[in-house]
């Protein structure tokens, strides 16, 4: 069980760095939720669809490269690093066209095989830190 959820997170990843939503409905149960510190939490496909479009706008480039990773029982633990450019708007950021690298971790709970919920954590003033909206 904890090799296919590994599996399903691993393709979850995978809509992060293309914006490719075809398999959404094949990974994300109906329901779902995502949390995190950093932001607003939210609910459904339609909201999450949203999150990784504004993403990928501001970020046409971003790739998350998992860098750890551990399961047990229904849930799937990651460490990702997340590189790219701002080359486009991102909340509410005009382009910057300078580079982040910044880290995180990510929690997500299957059910069925789909994820039902995702809780993500990374450093976001490092991250606002070197788009330069902050000093640091």
């Amino acid at each position: 069980m904890s090799e296919r959820n590994k599996a399903v997170v691993r393709r979850f990843t995978d809509l992060w760095n293309t914006g490719d939503l075809s398999s959404v409905d094949e990974l994300i149960a109906p329901g779902y939720r995502q949390h995190s510190s950093q932001l607003d939490p939210f609910e459904g496909v339609d909201a999450l669809a949203e999150m990784i479009a504004g993403l990928r706008a501001g970020f046409p480039d971003a790739r998350f490269a998992v860098v750890q990773e551990l399961a047990e029982g229904d849930a799937v633990a990651h460490q990702w690093i997340l590189t790219g450019t701002q080359t486009g708007e991102w909340n509410g950021i005009p382009a910057t066209g300078k580079s982040i690298e910044v880290r995180g971790t990510a929690i997500s709970h299957l059910k069925d095989g789909k994820i039902v919920e995702h809780t993500a954590d990374w450093d976001a003033m490092g991250m606002m830190q070197q788009l330069g909206v902050i000093e640091g």
